[in-house]
């Protein structure tokens, strides 16, 4: 063990350099949030695409019986299908995407203040329960402003993602440096 962290130490420059690239990207992300949303729906259709062929192969190869051949056949050309709609229908994809993503942060929200609640009275619940208020405030939010918001949202929930990552990169190169004990 000490050995890897020998390892991670010496090379805590290419963390640091990481965690810069991540943070540029992020930033350009959100200079063109809408490029990056067209880009990130681009490849989910690539993902259902290749996903549905996989499953449409699995019908021809799978030893299963006719239930589970007709389960892939039936689950395999909806994914073709979606990817294929995905790819060659970027703005409506977009709009689809997006309120996938703001149920995704809705449902985020009342985990955590689930979660939160049921931590009571430990410490630190207060704040997972705020942070779950402030999602589902917030999926409110993007949800009233839908279909509008399809257009960056994406794109801006990917720069913001990409600036967290970097900072996070930073601040481990750093630690590795100073031989502070950091997560791994």
């Amino acid at each position: 063990m000490g050995n890897s962290k020998n390892k991670l130490q010496e090379n805590w420059g290419w963390f640091l350099a990481l965690g810069i690239v991540l943070m540029i990207g992020g930033a350009s992300a959100l200079f063109a949030p809408f490029l990056v949303s067209l880009a990130i729906e681009f490849v989910v259709g690539i993902v259902f695409a290749v996903g549905g062929v996989v499953m449409l192969v699995q019908v021809f190869t799978t030893k299963d019986g006719w239930n589970a051949r007709l389960i892939y056949s039936i689950l395999g050309g909806f994914n073709l299908f979606a990817g294929i709609m995905l790819m060659f229908r970027p703005l409506e994809g977009l709009v689809a995407l997006t309120m996938v993503l703001i149920v995704a942060i809705f449902v985020n929200g009342l985990v955590r203040i689930a979660v939160g609640v049921m931590a009571r009275p430990d410490e630190g619940s207060g704040w997972v329960i705020f942070v779950g208020c402030v999602s589902v405030l917030a999926s409110g939010y993007l949800l009233a402003m839908y279909p509008e918001v399809s257009a960056m949202l994406l794109g801006i929930v990917a720069g913001v993602s990409l600036i967290g990552e970097g900072a996070g990169y930073i601040r481990f190169a750093y630690g590795l440096k100073s031989e502070v004990s950091v997560a791994v």
